[in-house]
């Protein structure tokens, strides 16, 4: 039987999350789907992971030219594709919206609510389309150049590849990225401001994905990630919410019902996201 892995190397991490990255491109280049194009977004915050978990170890060879130059092309595609992922959950929650409405005994002023959602549904499939069209742009520019720049990255980072961690530095250099950039600690009081919880939500994202790509024996680190995951869904859902709220704001005007209907969930979820902070990681 084979012996479990003991230990994770962080080079190697990011050879295999720029594999799956390189891989995810060609897929939403044949298909750019739903899940093409969240296996893309997703694959590129990965690297990005495993680049923030490398910022954070000493003696590490000259390498910061090429993962700057990683970084800045990593942010193009993570963009580009979130930006197509975000119309994607705003529409299926109009839809959504729409459903939940039937089985409510509506006012009369919600009887503008098809209406609203018919404009709002056109207005998201018209900027869905033409975000399809912009992210398959750049992955056709980009294409050739990305595995040259992961390339240099890696050759650069060779001499490192037999540096070493333990899952209990797996967990601290985790929980590190996660509390890097912070204003306010959450176990003080529920952060109000809007950026810094973006900022919450980003950083429990790249705390999560680095817990997730330990070895499979470190299951502590993969316990660490659930809690990370958490966190991170019930920040997402808030600003899923809080953006399909400004959106409809904008297309429809702030006195629609919709705008106010998005706003309301996004008010809930932010209740639920200021709790979920408040839990020990």
């Amino acid at each position: 039987m084979a012996q479990a892995d003991q230990s994770a190397h962080p080079v190697q991490l990011l050879r295999q999350a720029v594999s799956s990255l390189e891989a995810s491109v060609l897929l939403c280049l044949a298909k750019p789907g739903k899940v093409a194009v969240h296996r893309l977004r997703t694959s590129a915050r990965r690297v990005e992971a495993q680049l923030e978990l490398l910022s954070m170890l000493p003696g590490l060879p000259p390498h910061q030219q090429q993962a700057r130059q990683a970084v800045r092309l990593l942010k193009q595609l993570r963009l580009a594709a979130g930006q197509l992922r975000d119309i994607d959950v705003q529409r299926d929650l109009v839809r959504g919206e729409v459903a939940a409405s039937k089985v409510e005994v509506a006012p009369p002023s919600d009887r503008e609510l098809p209406d609203e959602a018919r404009r709002l549904r056109r207005a998201l499939k018209r900027k869905g389309d033409e975000a399809a069209d912009r992210l398959l742009r750049l992955l056709h520019k980009q294409r050739a150049r990305l595995p040259l720049v992961f390339e240099e990255l890696l050759d650069a980072l060779a001499p490192a590849q037999s540096i070493a961690l333990s899952e209990a530095e797996m967990i601290a250099l985790a929980r590190d990225c996660f509390r890097n950039r912070r204003v306010a600690s959450p176990m003080d009081a529920a952060p109000q401001d809007t950026a810094e919880l973006h900022e919450i939500r980003k950083r429990a994202k790249l705390a999560r994905y680095l817990a997730e790509s330990a070895p499979q024996s470190f299951l502590d680190a993969y316990r660490l990630a659930t809690r990370f995951a958490a966190l991170q869904q019930a920040g997402g859902e808030w600003h899923d919410w809080l953006i399909l709220a400004e959106v409809a704001a904008a297309e429809l005007g702030d006195s629609a019902i919709l705008p106010q209907r998005f706003a309301a969930h996004a008010n809930r979820a932010l209740q639920k996201f200021q709790r979920r902070l408040r839990y020990k990681i």
